[in-house]
């Protein structure tokens, strides 16, 4: 008995909004209290209310884990667009360089060669935090 029925604590105890206002402000988080995912025998059967707050908040479990799934695919789509891009910057600083070298301009050619290394390095630093990385997508499936 003393398994299945917790303690309540004050974050148990407060009012959720999101049957009578499904699209207030901060509701997307949010989760259920743990009695109200104690099986009562018929509670959804009997009461049309329980029903649709049932539904809302399946529905609402459902978007929140989409919402995090997309995350997921958007954060690796962007670590790879990050390491793209530093390495974009030092090839355009690369080009830079040969630039000024053809036109002899020695102190143009030197600033435009730290800066492609500065923009390569940074691109091996963030290729290398990714990788590190990655395996924390494994263990949060």
């Amino acid at each position: 008995l003393l398994a299945k029925f917790r303690p309540l604590e004050k974050a148990d105890l407060k009012a959720t909004t999101v049957v009578a206002d499904p699209n207030a402000r901060g509701q997307r988080n949010s989760t259920l209290a743990w009695f109200w995912s104690i099986d009562v025998q018929g509670d959804s059967s009997s009461n049309d209310w329980m029903n649709v707050f049932y539904r809302v908040h399946w529905l609402r479990t459902l978007a929140l884990r989409d919402r995090w799934a997309e995350e997921l695919l958007l954060v690796g789509q962007e670590m790879i667009w990050t390491v793209d891009f530093f390495l974009y910057k030092s090839q355009q600083w690369v080009r830079r360089m040969q630039m000024a070298d053809a036109n002899s301009q020695v102190g143009h050619r030197c600033y435009a060669a730290r800066q492609a290394r500065i923009y390569l390095r940074l691109s091996q630093q963030a290729q290398d935090s990714f990788e590190r990385t990655k395996g924390v997508e494994r263990v949060a499936e």
